[in-house]
């Protein structure tokens, strides 16, 4: 039988919609695939890198990193608007206003790429009038190459925003995860075998220039010649114009906000306390971070679905409801992570950094613990983007930024690398699980009580799993693990989590997604 235009219409979207959900499926198993390959390469690479460059060179290294994202930072000013322009164009089907998007936002990006470099060079004598007291010349020197080399690498970051807007639009998730998981294995067997013969943090920097370099022009050619996409300039879009960079004005708060908050503490700690600190609390640092992006590996899958809900179906409810399920699954993931540091954590960081870096479990544990909240609920930050509600958490990450920047310049000279780390925490609780929970629910729109109603149904049995593993490593008759005891230790309570998740804490949505996802070769 032969079906008629509607039927045939139905099945055509039926099909489109099963494509896109089998995309954003693969997605969130790639995202979560270079998660895990991040953390294995990091468990590697840094004590190879500290062993090679040694823990002042480190140090230095953290220093100019934490100054150069105050200056990256500006992509995501307009990398936001860029996407979600983008994205709502392609929702609606209109390709003449996604080539204009992507156009104008180009020729944007020169125009701050030209006066980021010119800040940088601004940069570059105060840095070195501010840490003349705590730094050698010798190490400014080096400071001040690594800027001029990191200011190439941001031209490169900034340019390739909109391929890499255009990849995530079209839910090619798996090739972008591709590209970036090859760059994170090759990047740092490159640095340890060019640092040994030039042992300094200025190889590290060019070398990160290289594998950019090299990953940007697989994507632009991905973008252009795979997916077809385009940057026709059909002229000066004042509507448009004013719509990427009013928006974009909203997230400048957050971005600066975030680079406030997370970079303030180790610039604070080179002031105070010179290079060999900055190492101990960027050690504790490439564990949070590690974290942080297991959180973030699943929520930007997302951004164009919930585009559709918002501007197509207008259904809050199913926001709600997705935001929900999100957070649950993050949970279940996170909090393994986040269990299982806090149980083994001091004797992976003896056995990894070595002596000298116990503080850095104080520091990583300090801002885990509530930045577990914001990291669950990241989904929402998506959903503020979509409706444009963004501006609000700018304003009170700004805040919030400001007093730990002020609590920690007070905190680190008697408290050293912990006092900083624990007034980031503090501020953290409060404007995620407190202000932000508020805002959700009261300006947003979304079902916050439907959220913890169903994260906590997920958490009672996990936090029990690892109260106990808890007990049980605080009664091993050894105060240090070794690497074979360590992976034991882990292995065992891994198999009791997963068991404990899957028979109890799982809800039958997750447990059918993940057969689904098993099932497919």
């Amino acid at each position: 039988m032969l079906r008629n235009d509607n039927e045939t219409s139905d099945a055509n979207v039926n099909d489109a919609e099963i494509a896109r959900s089998r995309r954003r499926r693969q997605g969130i198993l790639a995202s979560y695939a270079y998660t895990f390959a991040q953390v294995v390469v990091n468990l590697v690479y840094v004590p190879l890198l500290l062993s090679t460059i040694g823990k002042t060179e480190y140090g230095l290294y953290q220093t100019v990193g934490a100054i150069m994202s105050y200056i990256v930072s500006v992509n995501g000013i307009l990398s936001a608007g860029v996407s979600r322009y983008y994205s709502m164009y392609k929702a609606e089907g209109d390709e003449r206003m996604m080539e204009s998007t992507l156009a104008l936002a180009k020729r944007i990006y020169w125009g701050i790429s030209a006066v980021a470099v010119l800040v940088i060079l601004l940069l570059i004598p105060l840095m070195r009038e501010a840490y003349s007291e705590t730094y050698t010349a010798s190490q400014l020197d080096e400071c001040s190459w690594m800027l001029v080399v990191l200011s190439v690498n941001m031209v490169v970051t900034f340019n390739n925003s909109v391929n890499i807007a255009a990849i995530n639009a079209n839910e090619r998730f798996v090739f972008l995860k591709g590209t970036q998981l090859a760059t994170l294995v090759l990047q740092p067997i490159l640095i340890i075998a060019v640092g040994r013969i030039f042992p300094n943090a200025v190889t590290i920097t060019l070398v990160v220039l290289s594998m950019n370099v090299l990953c940007s022009l697989l994507q632009r050619v991905y973008a252009q010649g795979f997916l077809g996409t385009r940057y026709t300039f059909h002229g000066w879009d004042r509507s448009l114009l004013r719509g990427l960079l009013g928006f974009s004005a909203t997230v400048v708060l957050v971005t600066v906000a975030d680079q406030l908050f997370w970079n303030s503490g180790k610039l604070l700690i080179g002031y105070f306390a010179g290079a060999d600190l900055v190492a101990v609390f960027g050690v504790g640092a490439q564990v949070y971070n590690a974290y942080m992006s297991a959180g973030l590996a699943i929520s930007g899958v997302f951004f164009q679905r919930v585009s559709e809900l918002v501007h197509r179906r207008h259904d809050m409810a199913a926001v709600s409801g997705l935001f929900a399920r999100v957070g649950r699954v993050s949970f279940a993931v996170l909090f393994l992570v986040l269990g299982g540091f806090l149980v083994l954590g001091r004797d992976f960081i003896d056995l990894w950094a070595g002596p000298g870096f116990e503080d850095a479990y104080w520091v990583a544990l300090a801002v885990m613990i509530p930045l577990t909240v914001d990291l669950i609920q990241n989904l929402g930050l998506t959903i503020l983007q979509v409706l444009d509600k963004y501006s609000f958490r700018g304003f009170i990450y700004l805040a919030l930024s400001l007093v730990n920047l002020i609590v920690s310049a007070l905190m680190i000279p008697r408290w050293g690398v912990i006092g900083a780390a624990v007034s980031s925490g503090a501020c953290m609780f409060v404007g995620n699980g407190i202000v932000m929970n508020w805002y959700y629910s009261a300006k947003a729109g979304i079902d916050v009580k439907l959220f913890w109603d169903s994260v906590l149904r997920c958490a009672i049995p996990l936090i029990c799993v690892v109260l106990f593993a808890v007990a049980s490593r605080a009664l091993l008759p050894v105060e240090s693990l070794s690497w074979t005891g360590l992976i034991a230790f882990g292995v065992i309570y891994l198999a009791v989590y997963v068991a404990v998740y899957w028979g109890i804490a799982s809800s039958e949505w997750e447990r059918a997604e993940i057969r689904s996802a098993l099932s497919r070769r």
